[in-house]
């Protein structure tokens, strides 16, 4: 067991006692960043009296078990960044190359080979300008394709059944001055066409400020409480 709190006071006194940082590439991550972002969303979305006790469990497929009083949750968590920034940063933090322009990233992108990447950052070059809502439409693509893939894995047998799946994305995709009320909108048509609500009652996103919360129906921001002691 992770995690077991009576009550919402007791919760928010012990969730600093698991959070953790997650490690720069190339560092190995393990488990960090599914304990950083569940700390998170326990931190900062609401939770009413009947939600305890609380109590979080480690397990696998989905990555963690979560009860509210009397229910059961399966929460599931990945990732989202792209494959070829990844393996980027991992050469330029090798390169000891801390400073960068940042580029955008498409769904689907070619997997680049190391020498390939480390052209790249040699040459540093001016990335092609971001037009009209490019931005925006790039984050709502990358992240339904993240939301689509977990949905799928969510299907295949060996999944444990809760009462409740939740779906929690690290949102890591470079996605600079995104317009987030228009980059959302855009999500959910995607949501809206897709098979994620079926299985994910909620479908949480986590960047370092906001954390999104989206359900048939609902769309809620909420500021990311990062559970560090004063």
């Amino acid at each position: 067991m992770l995690l077991s709190a009576p009550t919402l006071d007791e919760l928010h006194e012990r969730l600093p006692d698991l959070n953790v940082s997650v490690p720069l590439h190339p560092a190995p991550r393990g488990t960090t960043p599914e304990v950083y972002s569940v700390v998170r969303l326990l931190g900062s979305v609401p939770l009413a009296p009947h939600d305890f006790p609380l109590r979080l469990e480690k397990s696998e497929r989905p990555d963690f078990g979560l009860y509210l009083g009397e229910r059961s949750i399966g929460i599931e968590h990945t990732e989202a960044v792209p494959e070829n920034l990844a393996h980027a940063n991992r050469l330029r933090a090798a390169l000891g190359r801390d400073t960068y322009l940042m580029r955008s990233a498409v769904i689907g992108e070619p997997r680049k080979k190391k020498g390939q990447l480390l052209a790249e950052i040699e040459e540093d070059r001016m990335p092609p300008p971001m037009m009209g809502d490019s931005v925006e439409r790039g984050w709502a693509e990358a992240i339904a394709h993240f939301v689509d893939s977990k949905t799928a894995s969510a299907r295949k047998p060996g999944y444990a059944a809760h009462d409740e799946h939740w779906l929690v994305i690290y949102d890591n995709w470079p996605a600079p001055a995104l317009q987030r009320q228009l980059a959302l909108a855009l999500l959910r048509e995607h949501l809206e066409a897709g098979e994620g609500f079926a299985v994910f009652e909620r479908i949480f996103i986590l960047d370092e400020h906001v954390l999104v919360d989206l359900g048939r129906g609902h769309s809620l921001t909420h500021q990311v409480n990062h559970c560090r002691r004063p």
